[in-house]
């Protein structure tokens, strides 16, 4: 399974809170950029795993998700090419869309978006 690295989680949860706010702010795309530069350097020491739908948000997140996570996903699976701007869309449409609420989903979000389905 792809770990993915998050800093202090004082300092994760006022960033994700502020990204709720307002999702598409720079501050929210920086922070989110961040997130992804993270799973982006952990995902090249580790080979992307099938996503597990074995919980009820672990199967919303698969089957539910956005255009963006989708296209994203692709591209990481079918291209062997992650599109970081793609990625970070991905996870902003999420922020948007009031799915990305606490670290864990954030983490859940970006392993799904690294995992071939």
């Amino acid at each position: 399974m792809l770990a993915v690295a998050m800093p202090p989680a004082w300092a994760s949860d006022i960033n994700l809170v502020q990204c709720q706010e307002k999702p598409r702010s720079s501050h929210c795309l920086a922070y989110l950029e961040g997130a992804v530069d993270g799973a982006l350097a952990m995902g090249a020491l580790v080979q992307p795993q099938p996503m597990a739908t074995s919980t009820l948000s672990e199967r919303a997140l698969k089957y539910r998700s956005g255009k963006r996570f989708k296209q994203a996903n692709q591209a990481i699976c079918e291209q062997q090419k992650p599109e970081r701007d793609q990625l970070v869309l991905a996870l902003d449409e999420l922020v948007a869309a009031g799915s990305l609420n606490t670290q864990k989903d954030l983490q859940q979000a970006l392993m799904a978006l690294m995992a071939c389905q």
